[in-house]
This record gives structure tokens, sequence and C-alpha cells, in this order.
């Protein structure tokens, strides 16, 4: 995680470790609806092609 950027490593950390819903991530982070799910996606897709490349 730690190479992510800090809002995608703290919408990871939310949704995927303390189990929040995304519409919560969004309101916790001042962010337009429906933005928290392409967050996360970016943030995903970040981390899995780092781990291709290990």
């Amino acid at each position: 995680l730690d190479s992510l950027a800090p809002p995608l490593r703290r919408v990871v950390e939310a949704v995927c470790l303390a189990e929040e819903g995304l519409e919560a991530v969004e309101r916790m982070q001042a962010w337009p609806a429906r933005s928290g799910k392409l967050a996360l996606k970016m943030a995903l897709a970040q981390l899995a092609a780092r781990a291709a490349r290990s």
C-alpha cells in the first residue's frame, strides 16, 4: 500500500481493511458521489500492476 498516493491508500484501507462502504468514504473525503468507486478501481489496478511486476 505504501506505493499508492495517500488518497488512494485511504480508500483501499477504508473499504478493504476497515470494511467501510464507498458512500461513507466519499462523505469522509468530501468526494462527489460515485467517485469512491473510481478511486478504488484505480488503486486496485495500481496494486495489481505492481504485483505483476514483482
